[in-house]
Formats: structure tokens, sequence, C-alpha cells
């Protein structure tokens, strides 16, 4: 009797257990196409003294995969963004449809070469005005639209900031729910599903490192700080330096605040950054200096001649004391705006009105090494602008390309490791309904046994 007895507690068990993993199963199936949903394992074990008991669910989850998967995240998070934004910037250079900066250089040395085959023509004098506001604006365009873009982007990394500190405040939550969920001894796996799902969209703006510390708690490191411990957040913040650059600060309980721009390294937040504060900065720097070396050597050129007044010494262009700032505030000298006879086409003061000579020399400046130290043309000046941005956008296009690939591989070894394949939950979903069927065949025999035990011993 104590035998039979036994076999239907080892027959109930193995109907509950099987029922649980049937229930597994089910839900594996029912979020097939869920989100971050990472695959659940029924936990089964052979109970001491015979049977099988349900012991728990265990996630299939690796979490090396994982680090890697948050890691590649990152690492494309940030080439995207950089390819992104320089894409953005390449109508800066639309010599194409003619209306580019190189365009606008040979207009004014084109207008000169107008002015030394007809001196004192006041249209060709005009003309020459003319193009040299033309250059002027367009210089001013290109410097003020690479100004507008890096404020843009500076809002952008603002925006990326407020929203790994909101994602982070979501997971120290999490970690606190998940903590008492496993003291209770319930399954967290939900939580932890949407525990991950919010660090990858925080790797996905800044990189992160997850790792458990000494006593089990989970840490979330990111740009080389830790931003969340346990229950724990820090924020971020983000300030300007002394040259304008983006800085990244990290706050824990309370001041002060550390500065952690050295250590981003990922995430969408650092593709801002690069683009902002090193490509656009450099971008500039390099049209600054084009507008710098091309108005000087006209203005040299300039005031060397005598406009139909007689007077020598004026310049074309008004620059500020040095390259830096050039192209934002060129503009045509205010004493010749409206003057076009005071444009210098004589070489000197006794062959005005009909002395071209230096007409001819400024439109000669067109083939003299006047840019990059004396070593470029205008025209080359520009055009290594235009090929170092072309360079820097290919480069950044091929490693975009290259890290969405790797995402990709990682993403494909996590989904083999923790997604749900439906082939695999039907097996599963068989093997548990035949053990399942097999414990009930049990049960019932174990009842018609011990009913034909009570039926003999009444009798």
């Amino acid at each position: 009797m104590v035998a039979l007895t036994q076999l239907l507690l080892n027959a109930r068990d193995a109907l509950s257990a099987q029922s649980f993993g049937i229930g597994v199963t089910g839900q594996n199936v029912t979020n097939v196409n869920t989100t971050g949903y990472v695959r659940r394992d029924a936990n089964l074990a052979t109970r001491v003294g015979g049977g099988v008991v349900a012991v728990g669910i265990r996630r299939a989850a690796d979490q090396f995969l994982d680090r890697r998967w948050f890691a590649a995240t990152g690492a494309s998070g940030s080439a995207s963004e950089r390819e992104g934004q320089l894409s953005g910037v390449e109508s800066l250079f639309a010599d194409a449809q003619g209306t580019g900066l190189g365009d606008a250089i040979s207009g004014v040395f084109d207008a000169f070469q107008t002015l030394s085959q007809n001196p004192s023509d006041p249209t060709a004098r005009q003309g020459v005005l003319d193009k040299a506001a033309h250059l002027t604006t367009r210089l001013n365009d290109t410097a003020n639209a690479i100004a507008e873009r890096r404020q843009e982007l500076l809002q952008k990394a603002q925006a990326a900031v407020a929203e790994v500190n909101a994602k982070a405040s979501e997971v120290a939550q999490l970690n606190r729910q998940i903590a008492a969920a496993e003291a209770r001894g319930e399954d967290a796996s939900d939580l932890i599903d949407q525990r991950n799902q919010l660090i990858l969209g925080i790797s996905s703006l800044v990189d992160v490192r997850t790792f458990q510390d000494g006593n089990g708690d989970p840490v979330l490191q990111a740009a080389g700080t830790t931003l969340v411990e346990g229950d724990v957040a820090a924020t971020f913040s983000l300030d300007l330096a002394a040259d304008g650059s983006l800085r990244l600060w990290a706050q824990s309980s309370g001041p002060p605040a550390t500065e952690v721009t050295a250590g981003l390294s990922g995430g969408k937040l650092a593709g801002l950054k690069e683009v902002r504060d090193t490509d656009l900065v450099e971008l500039g720097d390099r049209v600054d200096q084009l507008a710098w070396d091309v108005a000087s050597a006209i203005n040299t050129a300039h005031a060397a001649g005598f406009g139909l007044d007689g007077v020598g010494g004026r310049v074309l262009f008004a620059l500020p004391p040095s390259a830096s700032g050039a192209a934002r505030q060129i503009a045509v000298d205010p004493t010749l705006l409206g003057h076009p006879d005071r444009v210098a086409a004589s070489s000197s003061a006794a062959t005005v009105p009909g002395g071209s000579d230096n007409a001819v020399a400024l439109a000669g400046l067109a083939d003299d090494l006047v840019a990059s130290g004396g070593t470029r043309t205008a025209s080359e000046a520009w055009a290594d602008v235009v090929g170092d941005f072309g360079t820097r956008l290919a480069r950044a296009r091929d490693t975009a390309e290259t890290r969405s690939g790797v995402l990709a591989q990682t993403e494909a070894m996590r989904q083999s490791e923790s997604g749900v394949s439906l082939d695999e939950e039907m097996v599963n979903l068989t093997k548990f309904q035949h053990a399942y069927d097999a414990s009930a065949k049990v049960l019932a025999t174990v009842d018609e046994l011990m009913r034909e035990l009570i039926d003999k011993v009444g009798r």
C-alpha cells in the first residue's frame, strides 16, 4: 500500500512538472515575435526517492554574448550616427550644380579677367564687386551652416544624455524589482528582459559594459564610469569647454561631478561628438584658412593698384585679424561698396583710366600658389577641402557598414542561443505532452490497483 501511495504521489508530481513544461513552451511560442524576449527552459529535476518535479525557469541567456551585443550596438550606433551626420553636410559642397565655393572663387578671377579687357567699363567694374560679394556670401553661408550644424548637434547630444539618464533610472528601478522578486522565490525573467532592452537602448546612445560586483549586484558602466549599481543610478550632463567642444560629466549621489569625456567611445553620443568637435571643426578651419589666403592675396594685389580716381592702397575684402573666423566674417570692403570706380585695374595713377596691368595681375592670381602656405592655387586648395571631406565620408560609410555587419553577426549568435525556434518548441511540446500522457496513465493504473486492493481487503 505504501509503494502504491508513493507511485501515486510520483505520478501527481510528474503531471504537475510536465504541465509546467507545457506552459513554459507555450509562453515561448506566444512570444516568438516579441522584441527582446529570451527563450525560457523549464527546469525539471529528479526528486530524491523518485519522481520528477519542476524547480523553476531558466532564461536561455549568455551573459558574454549579451556583453558583446551591447558593445557591438554601441560601436555600430557611433559609426552610423557619424555617417548620417556627415551625409547631411555633403550639400555644402555643391560644386556639381555650379553653386559651390569653387565656382564662386573662379568667378572673382574671371571678373578681373573681363575687367582687364576693358578697364574703363563701369559694367565690368561692377561685375568685380558682384562676384566678390557672391564669394563672401558663399563663404558666410558655408561657415554659418557649419556653425548651425554644430549647434544642432549640441542639442541632439543633450537630448541623448537626457534619454540615457531616463533609461538608467528605469534600469535601477528594475534592479530593485528583480531583487525583490527573486527574494520571494518568484520568476523575474520578464523583468530581466525589460532591463536588457533598456540597457540595449542605452548602448545605442553610449558605450556600455555590464557585470556583477562582489555582492552579486548588477553594475552598468558607461563612458568608463559607473552609471547604475544595484538600484542606484548616476546622471550624465553636458557642457562646453573653453574651445567650444562637448564635455561629458557624471554625477552620483552628490557633488562634485566627474568629467568622463575621455571615456566616451561608442553610441550615438560618441558619433555626435566626433562629427561636431572633430570633423566640422577641421572642416571649418580649412574653409577659414582658404578664405583668409585667397582674400589676403587679392587684397595685397588690389592695394598695389589704382582706381579711376587715381587713389591706391584700397583692399577688396574686409577681413578679421587672423584666419580664425575669416569665412564667417569676410565681406566686401565698405569703401568699395557702391563705388565700382574704385576697383584698382591700373598699376599706376598715370595709366588711369585705360590701364589694366593690375587687373591682369589680379586675374593671374587664379594660377598662383596663394593658398595652403604658398603650396596650392585657390582652386587646388578648395579641391583639397572637398577631397578631405569626401575621404571622411567614405571612411565613415565603410566603418558604419563594417560595424553594422559585426552587429548583425552578434545578433545572429545571440538569437541562436536565446531566440525562440518554433521547430524546437514543437519538439519540446510533443516531449512534454507525451510525458504528461505517460504520467496520466501511471496515475490511472495506480488508481485502478488501489481500487482492486481496497476491494480485496474489504472482502
